[in-house]
This record gives structure tokens, C-alpha cells and sequence, in this order.
């Protein structure tokens, strides 16, 4: 079986959504799929933040097209998006336990989605070392 790690970094919705979407095809054709979110991603995951779909510069302008978009095509909903993920496939979804200490984040304010919390160094000897391909976001 192939293996991708990613590590997603930035915090936006759109940036999140993109690493998501990837992970959902690459599950479908088979491949263990395994995510480390870290840094403001990691703030995006919280109850209280999930469901604000935030956009980088580039959309200025186009937020709420964009945002309609995202509802019509069910592309709004990040838990849901998640738990599809899964049921697709072979995915695991880590949280970078020093990126909770940095922005301050309880483990229990995040959403149920996520698997496990763990320090960047299990991440790589357990995902990016043995992975095919490893993606960054």
C-alpha cells in the first residue's frame, strides 16, 4: 500500500480545504493517508473555530462567491469533510502537541475528528520517514 504524509501548516479554511480534498482522493485510490496538523491549523480545529471559513488574500473580493460555492458543493463543513475521509479510506489525523502550547489550545476544544495528539518527532518516524510521498501545506 503507498503511503503520503502532509503537514499542514496555515490556518486557513481554503488552504485546510485543499489538503483535505487531496487527502480524500488519495484514501479513494488507495493509499494510507496520514495528516499532521500544526501551527495556525491547528487553531482552525477547535469547536469553537471549525466552522469559520476563512480565506487567504488572493480571494479578496470573492469571499462570498467562494463561500456559496463551498456550501453548494457540501465543501463548508471541515468535521464532516474529515469523517468522509475516513470512511474513503485508510486516514489517520494527528495534532502537533506543541503547536497546542504555542496557541494556548486545550485538547478538549478540538473536534472529535482528530485521532491523536503528538509531537512532530513521532510524526516523522512514524508517517514522513516511511512515507511514498510527502505533501506541505
Amino acid at each position: 500500500m503507498k503511503k503520503l504524509a502532509m503537514i499542514v501548516t496555515r490556518g486557513t479554511y481554503n488552504n485546510i480545504l485543499q489538503a483535505c480534498q487531496l487527502a480524500r482522493i488519495a484514501a479513494e485510490s488507495g493509499t494510507q493517508v496520514s495528516i499532521l496538523f500544526r501551527d495556525e491549523a491547528v487553531a482552525r480545529l477547535t469547536v469553537d473555530k471549525v466552522q469559520e471559513l476563512t480565506l487567504t488574500e488572493a480571494y479578496r473580493g470573492r469571499e462570498v462567491k467562494v463561500r456559496n460555492l463551498w456550501k453548494d458543493r457540501k465543501l463548508h463543513d471541515l468535521p464532516l469533510l474529515l469523517r468522509e475521509i475516513k470512511e474513503k479510506g485508510d486516514a489517520k489525523f494527528s495534532v502537533c502537541r506543541d503547536s497546542l502550547e504555542y496557541f494556548d489550545i486545550l485538547v478538549e476544544r478540538l473536534i472529535p475528528e482528530l485521532d491523536e495528539v503528538q509531537r512532530i518527532e513521532a510524526f516523522w518516524k512514524e508517517a514522513v520517514a516511511n512515507a511514498d510521498q510527502v505533501l506541505t501545506f
